[in-house]
């Protein structure tokens, strides 16, 4: 792992240890102020992760416009299957048939896969992993896959090796690895992208 990914990783290490204490804040409810106006974004945290990881990703993508934010989480040694049909069953709900927008970290990206390759075309609108285990012959053909190419725990693709049906968009961030990708940038700035392109019509209308 190259020096400056290090201190990235850290740092990004530090930022999520301390979002525990803010567990409360979303335990408690982040009631709304006036009715969403967005369709529902669900954010999947990583394996052994909470809720509260997400903090930051839920503030950054109501600035953008999305304000109908909620978490899926999932008990740790829950079978991959028993977790998207859970969160099929949350989806549903929130969604009120007109689709949810999911971003999930590392396996939460993995649980949210699982949930879409089965659930109706209309069903979910964006598909976000951010270092999320793959397989290279996967069928996932709406899910934009995140990366970095430091990650000593999921590995980036080797594009040419990947079916073509297995992503959308493969998108590789240099000297990132694994928890940074939360916080980064580059990677905020795709998912506001995607988001904002797969939005219902009339939401994009009011935006």
């Amino acid at each position: 792992m190259k020096s400056r990914t290090v201190i990235t990783e850290i740092a990004a290490a530090g930022a999520l240890l301390s979002s525990y204490p803010m567990d409360w804040l979303v335990r408690r409810g982040e009631p709304y102020f006036c009715e969403p106006s967005s369709e529902p974004v669900i954010l999947l945290h990583g394996f052994g992760g909470s809720r509260s990881n997400l903090l930051a990703l839920a503030a950054y993508l109501r600035l953008v416009g999305f304000d109908n934010v909620s978490y899926f989480e999932y008990p740790r040694w829950q079978s991959l299957a028993d977790s998207a049909a859970q969160l099929g069953r949350v989806a549903d709900e929130k969604s009120g048939g007109n689709g949810v927008h999911l971003i999930g970290h590392s396996f939460g990206g993995t649980v949210a896969r699982r949930y879409t390759t089965s659930a109706p075309k209309s069903a979910v609108r964006s598909l976000i992993t951010l270092g999320s285990p793959y397989s290279y012959g996967q069928w996932s053909p709406t899910e934009v896959g995140i990366f970095g190419d430091d990650d000593p725990i999921v590995p980036a693709p080797i594009e040419p090796m990947v079916n073509s049906a297995a992503f959308r968009q493969i998108v590789t961030l240099y000297d990132v690895g694994h928890l940074a990708l939360i916080f980064h940038p580059e990677a905020l700035r795709i998912i506001g992208t995607e988001l904002r392109a797969n939005r219902a019509p009339e939401s994009r209308a009011a935006a």
